[in-house]
């Protein structure tokens, strides 16, 4: 008898699950090549034909299952499924290698996938690889349907479970929000798949990219989830076992306790208010940002309209109403909603039209925008009807600032359009501030110049750090180089800060660093009055806040500064904090 294993992955949704297994495996059976006769091309052009209309019907009883269970936003991902299935240029090909090569349909839908997968890897975009899981998703529920295979589903016996598969699509991960499972892990997956989205929305632990995870943990008796570290443990021992139990019942206690702090203010022990706003990727998200306690939306990434309409662009009332329910939500609190962030990472196909070389450096953010002027002439009309509409505080956040012409640019058209929509007999805002996301080393060292057209600053950390160290953080082979806590970093924040402060603007900070634990003194030390982070995060930054002073964040950031090296500044956080992380039990993991 061996003693338990401890398999690492990322974790992507935390929390602490415990339970027996449940594993199912997605691996497609071997597809062969059966040469047909001339005669039989028809009836195999039939049949393919009758396997897409039965896929399609299932893609939209899973559609309708998803909307009613957690939401429009996630029913819209099966609707884009039933699309690209229904999608021409895709059963055309399939058609054309069935007449061409006189083969089975099984053989040439495989054959077909197998090149679109060889583009897709030529493209190295990280966002469009895990776009990859759509693509195989809406094949495997095509070929089930051709072999005559049901999609498999995942059963417990009623008794707390978690999930082992090798890859989790978005047509099985919808089973999730049925209760039957208290966590998963997977041998596939990314910090954005939809997979992960869903498993945040429900508060699921989730642990993605464990290698033999199968193999390893497919005939355990008890498997443990730990969302936390990435970590799944297998047959552990009893003593370990009652370990994770009770930091499973502590989690739950702490949530709970944090919850009571909610309706409290962000306030320092010397008086210092922060401002505590929430991230949020889609609409469905609003009830745990209000839960939460959030003061407004400090981001929206309006592109996930874009994802879900995919391969369409959404219209403008489409648009309008998705912004007019943010602002509904938060009546009289700020909104921001940062214009489409596509490109890059995100990779637009539709609108760019081909691929770049290197696409992070390429036509994204604001640059895209500027250059599809109809496109981003349809959101800013939304944005502007919204906020004529519901009388709401809307923000507009510009990404990707390089220079001060992109805000006059779109200050210009913002003008321009709320003419034209006067016009039109639509109520329009006198003015909405226009702020400027501060996320390129060229814009932090041009802050004062930016900070005379913007209304506001939003710092977003993922890409300043991504630019200023020149590592791209998808990169496994650097991915360790990717240090927030660098002290060039850490310069370029105080920079930009200071520079708002003096030009009396608001400034925010919505990348992930703004719900790390180890920076809430840095950032309150720099002078940040606001901060957004993701709903779970909230309640742990606001205890952090409420239990620090000005005059010691003050201190800690100055000392901070003065350091030369990344681990130094963490080193030194965590002998700062360490007492009152402990009494506030919070964990940390560098």
């Amino acid at each position: 008898m061996t003693g338990p294993r401890t398999l690492v992955g990322l974790g992507v949704s935390p929390g602490i699950a415990i339970g027996s297994t449940v594993v199912v495996e997605n691996r497609p059976l071997p597809v062969m090549r059966v040469q047909i006769p001339e005669e039989q091309v028809d009836n195999e052009l039939a049949r393919l034909q009758d396997a897409c209309g039965r896929a399609s019907e299932h893609l939209g009883r899973l559609a309708g299952e998803a909307t009613a269970r957690v939401g429009h936003e996630y029913g819209s991902i099966f609707e884009a499924h039933r699309l690209m299935l229904e999608d021409p240029t895709l059963l055309d090909e399939v058609k054309r290698v069935i007449r061409k090569e006189r083969v089975n349909a099984e053989w040439a839908l495989e054959e077909v996938i197998r090149k679109l997968l060889t583009q897709f890897n030529k493209l190295s975009d990280v966002y469009l690889r895990e776009r990859q899981t759509d693509l195989l998703d809406v094949a495997a529920q095509l070929q089930r349907e051709l072999q005559g295979r049901a999609t498999p589903r995942i059963e417990s016996d009623g008794a707390p479970a978690v999930l082992i598969a090798d890859d989790i699509p978005p047509s099985q991960a919808i089973q999730l929000s049925a209760g039957m499972i208290c966590g998963f892990a997977s041998e596939t997956g990314g910090t954005t798949s939809h997979t992960t989205i869903i498993a945040k929305s429900l508060g699921i632990p989730a642990v993605v990219g464990v290698h033999n995870l199968i193999d390893v943990a497919g005939r355990a008796s008890t498997v443990i989830i730990d969302g936390f570290e990435g970590h799944v443990i297998v047959d552990p021992d009893p003593a370990l076992l009652q370990v994770y139990r009770l930091r499973a019942e502590e989690h739950r206690l702490r949530q709970q306790d944090l919850l009571g702090v909610v309706s409290l203010p962000a306030v320092t022990q010397d008086g210092r208010r922060v401002r505590l706003m929430a991230n949020i990727d889609l609409v469905h998200e609003l009830a745990a940002a209000r839960t939460g306690g959030a003061e407004g939306i400090g981001l929206f990434r309006s592109e996930f309209l874009f994802l879900e309409a995919s391969p369409n662009l959404p219209d403008e009332d489409q648009q309008a109403a998705a912004y007019s329910k943010l602002l509904e939500a938060f009546p009289d609190r700020p909104v921001t909603v940062r214009t489409f962030d596509l490109g890059g990472k995100k990779l637009a196909r539709e609108l760019l039209g081909s691929p770049e070389a290197n696409p992070v450096l390429g036509l994204r953010g604001v640059r895209l925008c500027l250059q599809k002027p109809d496109f981003f002439r349809t959101q800013l009309r939304a944005l502007l009807r919204a906020a004529g509409q519901t009388g709401g505080q809307l923000r507009i956040m510009v990404p990707l600032v390089g220079n001060v012409e992109e805000i006059r640019t779109v200050r210009v058209l913002l003008d321009r359009l709320a003419v034209e929509l006067a016009a039109e007999g639509h109520s329009v805002p006198p003015r909405v501030a226009v702020g400027a996301m501060i996320e390129v080393p060229a814009a932090a060292m041009i802050a004062e110049h930016i900070a005379k057209q913007a209304d506001f600053f939003a710092i977003g950390t993922n890409d300043l750090t991504q630019y200023t160290l020149a590592v791209d953080r998808a990169n496994e082979q650097v991915a360790d180089l990717y240090r927030p806590f660098h002290p060039a970093v850490l310069r370029l924040l105080e920079r930009i800060i200071s520079t708002g402060r003096a030009a009396r603007i608001p400034v925010s900070l919505c990348g992930e660093m703004a719900a790390d634990p180890l920076a809430v003194p840095i950032l309150v030390g720099l002078g940040l009055e606001e901060f957004s982070m993701h709903a779970p995060a909230l309640p742990v930054i606001r205890s952090l806040i409420r239990a620090l002073s000005y005059r010691d964040a003050h201190r800690i950031a100055t000392r901070a500064l003065s350091l030369s090296t990344a681990k130094a500044v963490e080193e030194y956080l965590l002998e700062q904090l360490s007492g009152l992380l402990a009494h506030l039990k919070v964990r940390i993991r560098l």
